[in-house]
């Protein structure tokens, strides 16, 4: 390396370029070859240009081609890429372009012409000397690399000792340990055969044990299922009595139309006669006799499994494993086929009541009145409007004509009785406690629903005003409700149904207030008014949904009965007449009454009625 450094410097291999013209350059006017050198300027220019400086500085010196720097240096300034680096400052020890020696180095004293100052480089000391130092230190660089190669040796020597000793250690541990291990499972191994001989004995016992055990328990088991199947078989055993009847009824029928026929075919008029006239007897009691046979009640169940852990000693314990339970009427399916419309000019029904089978009274809220309607078998009629000052909201009956409105913008409850024609006769005043929504009458008291700031209560009022009970937390300290809009309450009753259009749910408390059952579903949306009809069904409004859902007395869903194809939408208000079997649907913004007929699925309905 130190031998061959000193004539690299001196070999160059560079490209000879030419020197173009730096105004040129400058300006943007494209390439154009230098011919000569401006000292004064430092700037390298082409014929054209050199004319022109002539010109306009004629005092400064101007080098030929053959005369001019040789040396080019076509850097670019870093700084000011449009201009040549063309000075080194050497007191910053820094090359820099025209603007650079201009702007950053204008106090340096030493900023010197950079082809100028490089033109004696190849003889300078400071070549020379550079030049031995690098073949010096080629030297050195080469002393060095022998150093590193004996020291590899020395280290690649230790390591392998050490990965010789390390092996020879590793492979003693290994099988030392791989002895110690074979020494336990020998011991184990030896342990198990004597325990393998005791478990074989103890198993041969348990299995007698267990056999006996097994034999026990199915007899049990099988047992209950005999005893369940009796109990099945006799929960309706007068049904084979009453196939045989009905085929005695198919007979006996069969008969008459044969005697008659054979009567006429004969002409036989005055036995014909006779025998018409036993024959329309005989029909009535065969007609009778088919009705009770149609009418006879039939007990509906549910078989259930017996709720037990099923571990060996809770199946061993367990007694009875099979139940009845009794499906109750409001969890059987209904149908609805639709009766009549009516119609009106009174906009939005915010509730309905049945008063009676010929009787409907509904609230209207935008009016501020009482409509009432007088029901037909198969149509409706407007009968009277009673007006107020504030708009009446929740209704309900308490007695024959006799009513309970709630008031919410007065905080007021009146009581008003209708005469025979429902014509207004009495009203009377109680206090509402707030803003009371919707009312039901329940054991001669008043159930009350309330809405404040996103929450709500339920109240039990006497029939003079008082507060009996009041509900809105729950066990955990929670809110009951949000927005408790409509409420109503069973059959015998033991419970009260709020729909919570707040929370799109339907809650279920008993008359102590105890939250009994939660309906939600994502098909019930923005919930309005409740009806419930003899059997413990209830129905509620689906505003946003569109429908009507029916549930069972304990809020679990049986269907939903009423959607768009049953020409509803939007529908707020509910009520239920148990004399006609009919339902009302009151819709927002809709000026007609929706009623239909309601029956069980498979004309079951006269089997539950004697329930």
């Amino acid at each position: 390396m130190a031998s061959n450094f000193s004539g690299s410097l001196t070999q160059d291999s560079d490209e000879i370029k030419e020197m173009y013209c730096e105004e040129c350059d400058r300006h943007g006017d494209g390439y154009a070859t230098a011919v000569a050198f401006c000292v004064e300027c430092v700037d390298y220019l082409c014929v054209t240009c050199l004319r022109y400086h002539k010109r306009q500085f004629k005092t400064h010196k101007i080098q030929d081609h053959n005369n001019m720097p040789q040396d080019f240096y076509f850097q670019k300034c870093s700084t000011h890429p449009g201009q040549l680096v063309k000075f080194y400052c050497i007191e910053c020890n820094k090359e820099a372009c025209q603007e650079c020696k201009d702007n950053d180095h204008v106090n340096c004293s030493d900023v010197n012409h950079l082809p100028t100052l490089a033109s004696d480089i190849q003889k300078s000391d400071e070549l020379i000397n550079f030049s031995k130092n690098m073949d010096q230190l080629s030297k050195d660089i080469k002393d060095t690399e022998k150093v590193l190669n004996a020291k590899s040796e020395v280290i690649k020597k230790q390591e392998e000792n050490a990965t010789d000793t390390c092996i020879e250690h590793s492979n003693k541990l290994i099988a030392t340990y791989k002895q110690q291990h074979q020494d336990l499972i020998d011991e184990f191994d030896k342990k198990m055969e004597e325990t393998i001989a005791r478990l074989k004995k103890e198993r041969l016992e348990l299995l007698q044990k267990v056999s006996e055990k097994k034999r026990k328990f199915e007899e049990k088991v099988r047992q209950a299922e005999t005893d369940i199947k009796e109990e099945v078989v006799s929960t309706n055993p007068n049904f084979k009595k009453l196939k045989s009847e009905h085929l005695n009824l198919v007979g006996n029928l069969k008969a008459l139309t044969v005697d008659i026929e054979q009567a006429q075919k004969l002409g036989k008029n005055c036995e014909l006669f006779i025998k018409l006239k036993l024959a329309k007897q005989m029909c009535k009691h065969i007609q009778v006799t088919s009705d009770q046979i149609q009418l006879s009640y039939i007990q509906r169940y549910k078989l259930k499994e017996s709720d037990i852990q099923p571990t060996i000693q809770s199946l061993e314990d367990q007694t009875r494993f099979f139940s009845f339970d009794e499906v109750r009427v409001s969890a059987v399916e209904k149908k609805i086929t639709f009766n009549f419309d009516i119609n009106h000019e009174f906009g939005s029904i915010t509730s309905l009541l049945v008063l009676s089978e010929h009787r409907l009274l509904t609230s209207n809220y935008n009016r501020r009145s009482l409509v009432i309607f007088t029901l037909e078998k198969s149509k409706a009629e407007y009968l009277k409007e009673t007006n107020f000052n504030t708009s009446p909201r929740g209704i309900t009956k308490v007695s024959d004509n006799k009513v309970a409105v709630t008031f919410p913008d007065e905080e007021m409850i009146r009581l008003i009785t209708f005469s025979e024609e429902m014509d207004v006769l009495d009203t009377t005043e109680i206090p509402g406690h707030g803003c009371c929504c919707d009312i039901a009458y329940s054991n001669n008291h008043l159930v009350v629903s309330y809405y404040k700031s996103f929450t709500g209560s339920i109240k039990i009022l006497s029939m003079s005003g008082k507060i009996v009970k009041s509900f809105d937390r729950d066990d955990n300290d929670q809110n009951l409700f949000t927005y408790p809009q409509y409420l109503t309450v069973s059959p015998d009753n033991s419970m009260i149904y709020i729909s919570d259009s707040g929370r799109n749910i339907v809650t279920c408390l008993t008359s102590d207030g105890k939250v009994k059952a939660i309906y939600k579903d994502d098909q019930l949306k923005y919930p309005q008014q409740l009806a419930v009809d003899e059997y413990g069904s209830v129905y509620v409004c689906g505003h946003d949904s569109n429908n009507v859902h029916q549930l069972s007395h304990d809020l679990i869903k049986v269907k939903i009965l009423i959607d768009e194809s049953h020409g509803i939408l939007g529908p707020k208000s509910i009520a239920y007449c148990q004399h006609t079997k009919r339902l009302f649907v009151g819709m927002y913004r809709n000026c007609k009454i929706k009623a239909y007929n309601v029956t069980l699925k498979n004309k079951l309905l006269n089997q539950f009625q004697s329930h």
